[in-house]
């Protein structure tokens, strides 16, 4: 099994870490062609994502704060990660199939979703709203 730690900024009142504090729920995403399994209802604060990918694909995971559509990019198969920049709570780079990383974000009350921005993913159905309460 590979383990992987995600690290990228965050512009959402928090960042990605190596790993995190003990007292950080720890909540299992699970990606796969073309579909993401996650929770629908997560408390605000410190989460752990244990992201699985159970797909033959590389998947990223991006968590955006969003209450409505996401803008595309010109391709139309892609979402604009720069127009989306300032909602983003947390990014997972690409991972290879059967692999396991986690991703640290802190998560204020909203509306978010997890999304895989690989081309053509995302409007495959590599979309999972989630409500922060």
């Amino acid at each position: 099994m590979v383990i992987a730690i995600g690290v990228s900024g965050c512009a959402l009142h928090g960042s990605t870490t190596h790993g995190g504090p003990a007292s950080a729920p720890a909540l299992r995403v699970t990606e796969r062609d073309f579909r993401i399994s996650a929770p629908t209802q997560i408390r605000p604060g410190d989460v752990l994502l244990s992201v699985r990918n159970r797909g033959p694909d590389n998947h990223e995971l991006l968590v955006v704060r969003a209450d409505g559509p996401l803008p595309l990019r010109k391709d139309g198969r892609t979402v604009d990660e720069e127009a989306i920049e300032p909602s983003l709570a947390g990014v997972l780079e690409p991972g290879e199939p059967n692999s396991v990383r986690v991703l640290k974000v802190h998560l204020l009350p909203g509306r978010y979703r997890f999304i895989c921005n690989m081309s053509g993913h995302f409007l495959g159905g590599m979309d999972a709203e989630f409500v922060v309460k």
